[in-house]
């Protein structure tokens, strides 16, 4: 009696030890944006974001610096755009990442931070940590219910996966949806954001764009913010071609003279196709508008058959066309319509100095004078 006593006590001892250690293998495997997040940690990924310039790769720095009253991660962002590089703090929440507020020098890449870094947050946080095994995290509205998760869709067989970032190995879970194609983010165990993602728009024609895309690059721990360093601002030709927010439009932009100079009447162009590159009709209508800074200057209906707009910039740098054109867009509910918005920047450079003018006209006389003299006396050898 007493060997069957102890045999079945060393089966129950054996059982709870077994569901303790399925307990604590579960509490360990689980992930949401910012678990194991430190202070001085830094991150640098490179992104891009379909809404943002037609998906435009940026390069984005982030260091966990301090905490606030509330426990939310006060960050320093350096953003690098096309050269032009912005350093601004960003406060972060301690419960999902998602930027809560920014400094005005980056608040414009708030909203990209959070709809591709941050945006598992919608999904898991630290008061709702998910599993990183087989389980749906939750649903996509926009696509009526379509479920986000590990294992999700049914056709993302892999969960687990190795991959290379940062010059270090990782092993991720794969959490994904599916709604023409399958779109993937690769998150690790104890790191605080994704290692990286590829996602699809929400459409069902092809050719499908990436909604957005990053990668990390750098990480590591730092005393001081991390400033990534500026690169050549380059002077844009045209035409410049673009998908726009949507991924249903490509918009090509003309304009004249090439070189564009302030005080200089200025004729910009848009023409219009699908997302398969066939032109658009003609009859089809679009709205050009153009900004100076944050001042809109011109903004015009017109019909996709090359019909110029004239405008004139009093200032150099930066400025910015937007096209728009209203796409049809089926739901779960049925149609609505969305606005399909490409931007595009132009440059405006100074004009020459007029000292500067002089000493090339100069140089160019002194040029002109020795070769003349050059070929006088090659003339004079040979005859």
């Amino acid at each position: 009696m007493k060997r069957v006593t102890t045999y079945v006590t060393s089966l129950l001892l054996a059982a709870v030890l077994s569901i303790s250690s399925i307990v604590t293998a579960h509490a360990q495997t689980t992930w949401y944006p910012g678990k194991g997040a430190e202070l001085g940690t830094y991150f640098v990924y490179t992104i891009r974001d379909l809404e943002y310039e037609s998906g435009r790769e940026l390069e984005v720095a982030i260091w966990l610096g301090s905490r606030d009253d509330q426990g939310n991660w006060i960050a320093d962002v350096s953003i690098n755009d096309a050269g032009a590089v912005s350093n601004g703090k960003m406060v972060l929440s301690s419960i999902n990442m998602q930027p809560q507020s920014a400094e005005p020098s980056v608040s414009k890449y708030r909203a990209i931070i959070q709809r591709t870094l941050a945006w598992l947050g919608d999904f898991a946080n630290s008061s709702d940590p998910k599993p990183l095994a087989p389980s749906a995290w939750g649903r996509l509205a926009i696509t009526g219910g379509v479920p986000v998760g590990v294992g999700a869709p049914v056709a993302l067989q892999v969960t687990n996966e190795q991959v290379t970032a940062a010059n270090t190995t990782w092993n991720t879970t794969i959490v994904g949806f599916r709604y023409a194609k399958d779109s993937k983010i690769w998150v690790a165990e104890n790191f605080p954001l994704p290692i990286k993602a590829e996602v699809y728009a929400f459409r069902t024609e092809e050719p499908i764009p990436l909604q957005y895309s990053f990668e990390l690059k750098r990480f590591g721990r730092s005393d001081k913010p991390i400033e990534l360093t500026p690169g050549v601002v380059e002077i844009p030709k045209p035409p410049l071609e673009k998908f726009g927010s949507t991924g249903n439009v490509y918009v090509l932009l003309y304009w004249g003279p090439q070189t564009i100079m302030p005080g200089q009447d200025v004729q910009i162009a848009a023409q219009l196709y699908d997302a398969g590159k066939r032109p658009l009709k003609e009859t089809e209508r679009y709205t050009i508008e153009i900004f100076d800074g944050d001042k809109s200057i011109l903004k015009q209906e017109l019909s996709n058959n090359l019909q110029p707009v004239t405008v004139r910039f009093e200032s150099e740098g930066v400025k910015k066309v937007v096209v728009s054109y209203i796409v049809p867009f089926r739901t779960g509910e049925g149609e609505t319509h969305l606005i399909d918005r490409t931007e595009f920047n132009i440059v405006v450079v100074p004009e020459f100095p007029v000292a500067i003018m002089a000493i090339v006209a100069s140089i160019m006389a002194v040029m002109i004078a020795v070769t003349r003299g050059r070929l006088g006396s090659i003339l004079n050898r040979q005859f």
